[in-house]
């Protein structure tokens, strides 16, 4: 119940709409019960007198009362549907919100399919209850209460009567609540199917290439076939439900017609009273034939609604302080204080990090893989936060700057680029979008793409697919290293950016990275010998920890681990074009 209260609260962000809904179910109940009177006012008066002016206008009456009914109840639809799509428009922005504010480590105990699924199928499982159910149940109750009304007003004696299987209705809903943990686990197997889903799309070209299809096909419907069995299982039980209802609803006319027939006989009631008492009898329990239909999607908007409100009340482990510092301009002085890691509950990644770097300069950073290259670099946007100690931009607390002045001054080119299904135009321009077309082309130009970017059909507006799948691998770099241009940062963060690609594209980027480079603070993942090289001071980790760190020359002498890395890791760029100065290789 808290939760299906915690859909409705959504409400009251529209309470208008709900009122005038409320309001045209009782004038939609009102005129359904005009037929029940007017035939009761025929059989009692009208038939009796021979009244032909008073026949004609009940008949007039029965038929305005019919269109009018018509016209009330489209209306009621359209601001019940209207009301619906407001609530989940509300109730999803909030999800995705949450989403959005999410630290990564959220994204990594989730599964991308399962967290697609809570924002689409289970809402719309919360979408049928507010726009179905939840109107169904308040006809329910206006139904019943002004029919009762008018029960009671013809016989109370036969009104009890009639309410004598209530008890028995009432059981059989109780009964119906036990397909509650069906439900639940069903949307747990829909939100699998969602991940398998997601999951096979996403490596599709993993799954050609060593022909799974079959096998891929074969755990996608085993997910399918549980669900399906689910769903068999839940309407089995919800028929029984509903069946039990309608039996349970004629016992009860039975019973008042046999008794109303007597009361006739000895003259307590007419015949147009018990006409349309019996009218009124249908009408009260014709909504409780539909009480399986509100169970069933309150019930799925429960299960639904508890696993959106998971999401909505998981805590944001990298919030923002109230009263953060807003710091623009930064000057780039990047300082780790003591800093130790770890993922949730896990041994510590990372280990008493120490070190510093002057705004402008450039901090390379080799090691094994897993020693926490990529965790260091993560740290500073605060895509984490630290578990010890803490990491200051120009002295100051990452966690106490806004989240919007740290992350819009720095600059991140990625080894595995992504671009969106958008144009080049709105790619370049996607972290600064008040950028000018000038500066989108400087940047472009600046990182070696504007020859190639001119070169198609549309230009700047050319459409580039999802994950820029219409571009080379080298095209899509030189456009992430313009979007991080425009976006003029003060920190860049970067990893090998020139992996898979030939000698001249790898010598483009190169140029475009030194450019990108220049005047920055720089963090460097690096892979490449004339990176380190260039380094103002080299970091080298072993299990989370500093080995060692100096300078290229420095550490060649003093350090065998990273004698080590320089002579297994580090690529040498031997294939560089003759002629051509030799230009860093990293990226983000």
């Amino acid at each position: 119940m808290r939760t299906l209260a915690r859909i409705v609260s959504y409400l009251f962000g529209h309470w208008w709409a709900a009122a005038a809904v409320v309001g045209l179910l009782g004038a939609i109940t009102s005129l359904r019960m005009a037929p029940a009177q007017l035939t009761r006012l025929v059989i009692d008066e009208v038939v009796p007198a021979g009244d032909w002016w008073r026949l004609a206008l009940v008949v007039v009456g029965v038929f305005a009362a019919a269109a009018l009914l018509n016209a009330l109840t489209s209306v009621q639809t359209y601001l019940g549907q209207m009301l619906g799509q407001r609530v989940i428009f509300d109730l999803r922005s909030d999800v995705y919100r949450h989403l959005q504010s999410q630290s990564m480590s959220f994204f990594d105990e989730n599964q991308t399919g399962a967290l697609m699924s809570r924002v689409t199928n289970d809402v719309g499982m919360v979408q049928f209850f507010i726009s179905g159910a939840l109107i169904q149940a308040v006809n329910f109750v206006l139904m019943v209460a002004l029919n009762l009304w008018a029960m009671w007003a013809i016989s109370g004696k036969l009104t009890i009567l009639t309410l004598s299987v209530a008890p028995l209705i009432v059981l059989i809903q109780l009964q119906a609540s036990t397909v509650m943990p069906m439900w639940r686990r069903m949307q747990q197997r829909m939100a699998s199917l969602g991940g398998v889903l997601q999951e096979n799309i996403t490596a599709i070209k993993l799954v050609k290439a060593f022909t799974r299809e079959d096998h891929e096909a074969e755990r996608f419907n085993q997910v399918l076939s549980d669900v399906r069995d689910m769903r068999l299982q839940t309407s089995k039980y919800m028929q029984m439900f509903m069946q039990s209802m309608m039996l349970a609803t004629m016992l009860s006319q039975v019973l008042a017609l046999c008794f109303g027939a007597a009361m006739v006989i000895d003259g307590s009631i007419t015949i147009g009273q018990l006409f349309a008492f019996q009218s009124f009898a249908m009408l009260l329990w014709m909504p409780t034939q539909q009480l399986g239909f509100i169970n069933m999607m309150s019930q799925q908007a429960i299960a639904g609604g508890e696993r959106i409100f998971e999401i909505i009340d998981t805590p944001f482990d990298v919030a923002e302080k109230p009263g953060a510092i807003d710091l623009r301009p930064m000057r780039g002085e990047v300082a780790f204080e003591d800093v130790s890691f770890a993922y949730g509950k896990n041994p510590p990644l990372l280990a008493d990090l120490a070190f510093g770097v002057a705004a402008g300069k450039t901090l390379a950073i080799v090691g094994p893989s897993g020693s926490g290259k990529s965790t260091i670099i993560n740290l500073i946007p605060r895509f984490y936060d630290a578990t010890v100690g803490r990491v200051t931009i120009d002295g100051v607390d990452v966690r106490d700057l806004t989240l919007t002045s740290l992350r819009s001054q720095i600059g991140m080119v990625m080894q595995e680029t992504f671009l969106f299904n958008m144009t080049i135009r709105e790619n370049i321009k996607y972290g600064r979008a008040e950028a000018t077309d000038q500066e989108m082309i400087a940047a472009a130009r600046a990182a070696n793409a504007h020859d190639f970017i001119t070169e198609m059909p549309e230009g700047y507006d050319t459409l580039i697919g999802e994950k820029g799948v219409r571009l080379s691998g080298g095209q899509r770099q030189r456009i992430a290293i313009a979007r991080a241009i425009v976006v003029d940062p003060r920190i860049l963060i970067l990893d090998e950016a020139t992996s898979a690609v030939d000698t001249r594209t790898d010598f483009l980027i190169q140029q475009a990275l030194d450019r990108l480079m220049e005047g920055r603070t720089t963090f460097v993942i690096a892979h490449r010998l004339t990176t380190v090289q260039r380094a103002d001071q080299i970091l080298v980790l072993a299990d989370g920890r500093i080995a060692a760190r100096g300078r290229h020359d420095e550490l060649l002498l003093t350090s065998p681990p990273y004698r080590t890395v320089a002579e297994t890791q580090l690529k040498r760029p031997d294939d560089a074009p003759r002629g051509e100065p030799v230009a860093v290789a990293a990226g983000g």
